[in-house]
């Protein structure tokens, strides 16, 4: 009792100890085993003004403090890691929101700590960089240098994977000096020679994506469009003012309490996310002011310790090269600032097979020391980083942002075909480069458990050649040897806490105790011990598949593996995944992509198991843009329809909630026919209630996958893999109690919503569990015909009210009770005189009843307010996401169909009316709720995307053409560069050198032909047009023959009835006459007022381009020749229309 007592008594003194040391010392992290628990283990007890002192002592001795070098710099003047000195580099960590990255001993940290400084000289980089140089292929054959990885915990916590959002506290280091990134030499560099270069060579002609003809509109409906455009302006400009006046310069703001959060290393996401989008709508005030802003941002800093690589790059470094891109590259301080960042998340690249740490401690005592890529990555965050990088690459010319991503994709294309469903990936991925270790020859540890009342206070020994830091599993980084070394585990307690496990040591000097500790290199792989894999385009895998044709355009088609990438993961998403819900709309054929756990390849593995999961998801409802951009780019016919009936499916999904908006994640009932689909509300009551005696006995139907004739239905699967999953596990099981679903039926008695929804038991199986004693419930014998008449005489005797007779009675029980408890020569009377024993009255149970499958059904669709052909609401918030309205926007692009900007507009009403707040938009909590509640967050791609794309859906259809840009539903609006466009070609002919008349008439007629025949093919908007022209306009050819070109255009204009280069003379005349009046004035000359009249009257059906540029050169002429009324009578209505 002492020793406990003790015991109580240390534990209260160490946790006031704790408390102390986090009041005392202002540091809330000290068990923390990131980057910053380590750098403040060096200033635990020291003052601010002591700091602050040190600071200056130091700057005065050692210069300025260097916050980081950027692309230019000189990698030589780095002979290591920076040395910091014990106060001055420190960082407070008060306020910062806790993480769960492990522990780091302090002995690991010094040894990482020596490692560091050991590795880094040049000379050893280039070393390494010279034995590369003939093997840079990383994953097939192991460095040896990956040996030596020190540093034994890397990245993020397993809980946090797949979820860059982690709140950190703005301000946090107030009062300490803050901890920079600095540029450190890499331990796997990568030759200059042997760096993949961006694709070159003369571009593929990219086929037309958008609709080539669209509807004209009437004047009513152009202003009834325009209104639209309007309102949408104001709503966005309304949320950026929130942003603006309670969160500038944070990640995001909190529009119902008008504060700020930052999730995304506190940089200001929503400032730099919706930089493209303020240029788009037309807001160039705002846009330079937040342009400004990004300059004070600094990349090489943060309050987090770890950076999301997948997250930052979408949301800071694609807005930031957006941004620079399409502002006409004017604003030099957003390609600095991207170029800061990249800076700073290359260094996650530095892994022996340069697959990156997608959560990467950025700060030096870590970044620092050797890395290995995480053995459980999400996909989307390795596969999703290929179009900001690449765009920058071509910006820059710097090869290095381009080779960081060719690599992943490489390997991604190595794999594809070998996936357990070939052309998909599994959303976790094994990105290490180093297949798990066998450790079959290894001798296991042999654990005993201690018996009952043996108290053991030894700890468990655990073989110095056995011990780890951590599971490799959970660790991104871990070194070899910890890798190999997991053949131990530490003690634990059973299933119920009854024993204690002690472990007998093993011989360290064993041989068969020590596995190898080489790395048996691998390229991507699936994670280690993963048996089933989960398959979907949804969530955590969604832009993996969206990069490819977008990729693919940007590079131009240079790079044919992005295309056949693409069609393999089409045709396997076509096969596996797409299905038909049953919906009341029998007529609406809608088609949802689910998603597929499987344990075995479809088509080597007899013993495949399958679980169908018929869920449609928000995050997946890109996937309609996507087809219908494959199937214009890879002329893919058939997948248009493919695409259209996947954006209604996301439509339908929007118009059955009572708010009017999708929720997050659903489950549907699938249909069993693609073709013939009536609403069956029976089988659908069955798929609410499919525990149900009834259903267990219908045979189980099948969903139809699209394209999929061997298909296995939903229920068989679930029934299968129940079976082989719990037949070694639950002892009803293991004594054959189970019912024809592979569950115990002990189970079954429970109705549990949404997963064991059925209590009923058959007759034969009641009967069956009353006759088994060791599972059936205990029956009590039933009473002798005595027993019965002793009962009711006692109840006589007890409704007499006869305090006598009670108490009689009462003696008499406790007389019986005393003669049971005593012995033998105790008892006072005979055998013959002692009375018969009475047993107690039992009632029989009766439970309530069962309720049948139609009212249990209509249970559940009033309480969860489900919708018809929906099985549950798995998830019912909205997060004001914006896949589904790209989608409709891309849809429309595509086809010219105005049934999607109906559906939009329905769409943007419905998230007007319930998630504006004072300061901004909210997030909601249930779409199915009238008054649903504001969760108080506002993500940054509601600017960045959402109200971008519906802003783009009413604008003109040539506005941001989808065949001028790249739109990623990640955020950015990346311009296909030049390059992309057969304008080299223009370039040569208009710099020729012609002396003569012949030869400016040759080179004039070039040119015209080249750019006509190219002109249905892409040459489709006026922006388009104009590129053409001022390839001429700004030529050294005009600049020399100006006159001469000028008056041979306008004869053109005179002579030309082609409407095509009519339209290219048009515009050629307008551009340059905007610049020098002297066009028009010759123009004037020669008599073109008529022709331009005759133009506009007999063309305006033909060419909707070349008739409104026919109208503004009429008006820019106006200015120069005067003009009667009657001159203007002619195209009068026409010239009103276009004012």
């Amino acid at each position: 009792m002492l020793r406990i007592r003790r015991s109580r008594l240390f534990l209260i003194l160490a946790v006031f100890a704790v408390i102390a040391l986090y009041h005392f010392t202002n540091f809330s992290n000290l068990g923390d085993g990131s980057s910053a628990a380590v750098e403040n283990l060096r200033t635990v007890g020291s003052k601010a003004s002591d700091l602050e002192a040190t600071t200056e002592s130091n700057a005065q001795a050692n210069g300025p403090f260097t916050s980081g070098k950027l692309a230019g710099q000189d990698p030589s003047s780095t002979e290591g890691p920076i040395e910091f000195n014990d106060t001055a580099n420190s960082t407070d960590m008060a306020g910062q929101a806790p993480t769960t990255t492990p522990h780091v001993s302090a002995r690991e940290s010094a040894t990482s700590a020596e490692a560091s400084t050991e590795s880094t000289p040049q000379e050893k980089d280039v070393e390494k960089s010279e034995n590369l140089q003939n093997n840079t292929n990383f994953d097939e054959e192991p460095d040896q240098v990956t040996q030596s990885l020190a540093e034994p915990v890397v990245g993020t916590p397993p809980e946090f994977a797949g979820e860059g959002r982690l709140e950190v506290i703005a301000g946090s280091n107030d009062g300490m000096p803050k901890i920079h990134w600095s540029q450190l030499p890499e331990h796997f560099p990568i030759p200059t020679k042997s760096l993949i270069p961006l694709p070159t060579g003369k571009p593929k002609a990219m086929p037309i994506i958008q609709h080539s003809k669209f509807s004209d509109e009437s004047s009513d409906q152009k202003v009834q469009r325009e209104a639209k455009l309007d309102q949408i302006k104001k709503t966005f400009a309304f949320s950026w003012e929130g942003y603006r006046k309670n969160a500038w310069m944070q990640d995001e703001l909190s529009p119902v309490s008008g504060n700020s959060r930052n999730s995304f290393c506190g940089w200001g996401a929503t400032l730099v996310d919706s930089l493209d989008s303020l240029w788009m709508l037309g807001m160039k005030k705002e846009f330079e002011e937040a342009a400004e802003a990004v300059g004070s941002i600094d990349f090489t800093t943060s309050t987090s310790n770890h950076l999301p690589l997948f997250e930052l790059t979408i949301r800071y470094l694609g807005g930031l090269v957006a941004a620079y891109d399409i502002s006409g590259s004017k604003y030099r301080v957003l390609l600095d600032k991207a170029v800061e960042l990249a800076e700073v998340l290359m260094g996650a690249f530095d892994t022996p097979n340069r697959m990156p740490m997608t959560f990467y401690l950025w700060k030096p005592t870590f970044a620092s020391q050797p890395h290995r890529a995480r053995m459980r990555v999400v996909l989307a965050e390795l596969g999703s980083l290929s179009l900001e990088f690449t765009r920058l690459a071509q910006i820059t010319k710097e090869a290095r942002y381009y080779d960081a991503i060719a690599r992943i994709t490489d390997e991604f294309e190595r794999w594809q075909n070998h996936t357990k469903i070939p052309g998909l990936f599994p959303i976790e991925v094994d990105a290490s480069g180093c297949r798990k270790p066998d450790l079959s020859s290894v001798s296991p540890a042999v654990w005993r458990p201690v018996g009952p009342g043996i108290h053991n206070e030894q700890s468990p020994q655990i073989p110095e050649s056995s011990k780890t830091t951590r599971s490799n599993n959970e660790a991104e980084g871990v070194p070899d040897e910890a890798v190999n070394n997991r053949n131990l585990q530490s003690a634990r307690k059973t299933k119920f806490g009854h024993e204690k496990r002690q472990m007998i040591d093993i011989d360290p000097a064993s041989e068969t105790a020590k596995p190898k500790s080489d790395c048996v290199a691998q390229g991507l792989n699936s994670p280690p011990d993963s048996e089933w894999e989960e398959f979907t385009i949804g969530g955590r895998a969604d832009s993996v598949y969206e990069y490819l044709p977008k990729e693919y355009m940007l590079l131009g088609g240079l790079e044919e593996k992005y295309h056949t990438m693409y069609e393999m993961a089409a045709e396997a998403t076509k096969k596996n995944l797409l299905f038909r819900p049953m919906i009341e709309d029998e007529e609406r054929n809608i088609l949802v992509a689910g998603t597929v756990s499987t344990s075995g390849k479809p088509e080597t593995s007899t013993s495949r198991s399958i679980k169908f999961k018929p869920e449609q998801t928000h995050l997946t409802c890109f996937a309609g843009g996507m087809f219908a951009m494959g199937a214009r780019l890879f002329d893919r016919k058939d997948d248009i329809d493919v695409a259209k009936r996947l954006t209604d499916g996301c439509v339908w999904a929007y118009e059955i909630t009572t708010t009017g908006i999708m929720p997050e994640h659903f489950l549907v009932t699938p249909c069993e026919d693609l073709e013939k689909c009536p609403f069956n509300e029976s089988r659908w009551h069955e798929k609410l209630d499919p525990y149900h005696p009834r259903s267990q006995t219908r045979s189980s139907s099948q969903p139809a996958i699209l394209n999929d004739k061997t298909a296995v239905s939903q229920e068989q699967a679930t029934i299968r893999s129940a079976k082989q999953g719990s037949a070694n596990d639950d002892a009803s099981v293991k004594k054959g109690k189970t019912n024809d679903t592979g569950i115990p039926t002990s189970a079954l008695r429970k109705r549990q919503l949404g997963e064991l929804e059925n209590d009923e038991l058959t007759q034969a199986e009641k009967e069956k569990e009353v006759a088994d004693p060791e599972t059936g419930p205990e029956v009590m014998d039933t009473p002798t015909s005595k027993q019965k008449a002793e009962i009711r005489q006692n109840e006589t005797v007890e409704k007499s009210g006869d305090g006598e007779s009670e108490a009689k009675t009462l003696a008499h029980e406790e007389g019986g009770v005393a003669a049971s408890e005593g012995n033998d020569t105790a008892t006072a009377t005979s055998a013959e005189d002692r009375p018969e024993p009475i047993a107690p009255v039992v009632e029989e149970y009766t439970p309530p009843p069962i309720p049948s499958q139609e009212e249990y059904a209509r249970h559940r669709i009033e309480d969860e307010k489900l919708p018809k052909g929906v099985t549950r609401i798995t998830g019912s918030k909205y997060l004001l996401r914006p896949e589904a309205v790209e989608s409709v926007f891309i849809m429309y692009r595509v086809t010219g169909d105005d049934y999607w900007r109906e559906k939009g507009w329905k769409m943007f009403t419905a998230m007007q009316s319930y998630t504006r707040t004072e300061y901004g938009a909210s997030a909601i909590s249930d779409v199915m709720s009238k008054a649903p509640f504001p969760l108080d967050e506002m993500e940054s791609f509601w600017l960045a995307e959402t109200l971008k794309y519906l802003y783009l859906l009413f604008s003109e259809p040539d506005y941001y053409s989808l065949d001028d840009y790249v739109l990623a539903s990640s955020n950015e609006t990346l311009h296909l560069p030049p390059a992309e466009r057969p304008l080299q070609e223009l370039d040569d002919i208009v710099s020729a050198q012609c002396q003569t008349h012949g030869f400016i008439d040759d080179a004039l007629r070039s040119y015209i032909t080249f750019v006509t025949s190219y002109k249905g093919e892409y040459l489709h908007t006026e922006y388009d047009i104009a590129r053409c022209s001022f390839k001429l306009l700004e030529s050294a050819l005009f600049s020399t023959h100006k006159d001469y070109i000028r008056r041979q255009i306008v004869f053109s204009l005179l002579e030309e009835d082609s409407p095509d280069t009519l339209h290219l003379i048009v515009a050629l005349l307008l551009f340059d006459g905007r610049n020098n009046e002297a066009t028009f004035e010759m123009m004037n000359e020669e008599g073109v007022f008529p022709r331009l009249i005759e133009l506009i009257q007999e063309g305006k059906d033909d060419d909707v381009g070349l008739h409104r540029m026919l109208l503004e050169l009429l008006y820019e002429m106006s200015r120069i020749q005067r003009l009667r009324v009657q001159d203007l009578s002619p195209a009068l209505h026409d010239i009103r229309v276009h004012l």
